[in-house]
C-alpha cells in the first residue's frame, strides 16, 4: 500500500514544527538573559546556578563552550555578568 502526501501539506508541517522549535528556545534565551540582570556584577559559580536555575552539568558545559570565567582564589572562581549575557546571545543551539 502506497500513501501519497502532497508536498505543500509535509511542508506546511515542518515549518509550523521548526517555528515552534526556535520560539522555545528564543523564550528560553531570554529568560536566561533577564534573569541575569538579578545577578550582582561578579557572581561566583554558585550564585550563577541558583539564580538561573541551572545545575552544575549546564554550567560545566558552558564553560567548556567558552564562557569566561576570572579565579580570583583556588576556591573563589568568579564569573562577570557582561560575559555570561554576552555568552547567552551567542551561544549555538545544540541538537535537539
Amino acid at each position: 500500500m502506497q500513501i501519497t502526501i502532497p508536498d505543500n501539506v509535509i511542508e506546511k508541517e515542518l515549518a509550523e514544527k521548526l517555528v515552534f522549535i526556535v520560539l522555545k528556545e528564543v523564550d528560553s534565551r531570554l529568560k536566561l538573559l533577564n534573569q541575569t540582570v538579578e545577578l550582582p556584577p561578579y557572581p561566583n559559580k554558585s550564585q550563577v546556578k541558583e539564580v538561573l536555575g541551572i545545575g552544575d552539568d549546564k554550567l560545566s558545559d558552558w564553560l567548556a563552550r567558552g564562557l569566561k570565567c576570572q579565579i580570583w582564589s583556588k576556591q573563589d572562581i568568579r564569573i562577570e555578568r557582561g560575559e555570561l549575557q554576552e555568552f547567552l546571545k551567542k551561544m549555538e543551539v545544540k541538537e535537539v
